[in-house]
């Protein structure tokens, strides 16, 4: 899923941070958790490898299916000491003490982060650091539909897409399309209530709840179904591979930050160097790595390069702006309740 390019200016406003690094032990080493693929392909030579070549520390990333699901069944012996983590599950590893929690001091480049993308606490300590992000709008067919059919969130719940629409797992229908649902309907990430009911009407016109993302981008491109609640950097990847039937929108209401953290479990070794590796993570030159393979910066350091703005037909200033930025630490603490009021709402929906 990844590529790489462009390591050439930038790095120079990060590595003048005023922090002090210790000199490196012998045994320093960074073992990271990521998800197979291109993602894990990317994080080895867009971050790894450029991290190993400053600082003569090691990297070595492994894939797993889950890097938050790894820690949490490590039971605080964990084999890791970064993982990645959309910010949702971030936030569930924090709640369960399984990683470390920081002053934003000891994160110094979090100051190139806008601080409504930091992920905090009740004490108002750190969770990780904020990386990158996707958003979270709707996929559509362009044969069978179109952009205005989705003006709105509330569309997909009306008659006409009865059979048409495709819903993820209660895993992530939970914290995604409740949150956003409730946002649309006057509440927000706390108060869910008011989304229940339109979440409730999206859920009757699902034909399928989707168990990959392959199979989903398959399904939109086949037109199998028309349209879906999806992750803009799967439609983006699956245009670039020349399939311009499916395309995304962003609601009126606007659609949903998706942000990821690096994160530091507890009770893992090199603590310093797994501290100057998230330090060094958002450098403009590896930012725009990661955006070439469809992550977006969250960091307010980097201009993507001209080819890339064109790809996503939106400046970054414009899609932040478009998309809403919830609090991933509440979304959290109500998630297995949340889980299990969705997977009530899509039995009763079948």
């Amino acid at each position: 899923m990844m590529k790489r390019r462009d390591f050439l200016a930038g790095s120079a406003a990060l590595t003048s941070a005023p922090w002090i690094i210790p000199a490196r032990a012998s045994d320093d080493r960074i073992v990271m958790a990521c998800w197979g693929g291109g993602t894990a392909r990317m994080w080895r030579d867009a971050f790894g490898k450029p991290f190993t070549a400053d600082t003569k520390i090691p990297v070595t990333v492994a894939e797993v299916p889950d890097p938050s699901a790894a820690i949490a069944a490590a039971q605080g012996r964990p084999q890791h000491n970064v993982i990645i983590a959309a910010s949702f599950q971030g936030a569930s590893l924090a709640r369960r003490g399984l990683i470390e929690e920081f002053d934003a001091s000891e994160l110094p480049n979090l100051k190139h982060i806008p601080e409504k993308y930091w992920i905090k606490n009740e004490a108002g300590k750190v969770l990780g650091m904020p990386i990158y992000f996707i958003y979270y709008g709707v996929a559509y067919n362009t044969k069978s539909s179109k952009a205005d059919d989705f003006a709105s969130w509330k569309n997909l719940a009306e008659p006409k897409w009865k059979g048409l629409l495709s819903i993820t797992r209660p895993i992530f229908f939970a914290p995604y399309d409740l949150t956003i649902c409730s946002k649309v309907m006057g509440g927000n990430e706390v108060n869910i209530e008011p989304g229940i009911p339109l979440l409730q009407g999206i859920a009757r016109n699902a034909v399928s709840s989707y168990t990959s993302m392959a199979s989903l981008q398959q399904q939109l491109a086949l037109g199998e179904v028309s349209a879906a609640p999806f992750y803009s950097s799967q439609v983006q990847l699956l245009r670039r591979s020349g399939e311009k039937g499916v395309d995304i929108v962003i609601p009126q209401e606007g659609g949903l930050v998706l942000s990821y953290i690096l994160a530091i479990p507890k009770n893992s070794g090199s603590r310093a160097a797994a501290i100057r590796f998230l330090n060094e993570s958002i450098s403009p030159p590896k930012q725009i790595e990661a955006a070439r393979n469809a992550y977006l910066p969250l960091s307010n350091n980097v201009e993507l390069p001209a080819d890339l703005s064109k790809d996503y037909g939106m400046t970054m200033d414009e899609v932040r702006g478009r998309n809403w930025a919830p609090d991933w630490y509440a979304v959290a603490g109500q998630i297995e309740e949340r889980m299990r009021l969705v997977q009530r709402i899509i039995d009763e929906a079948r």
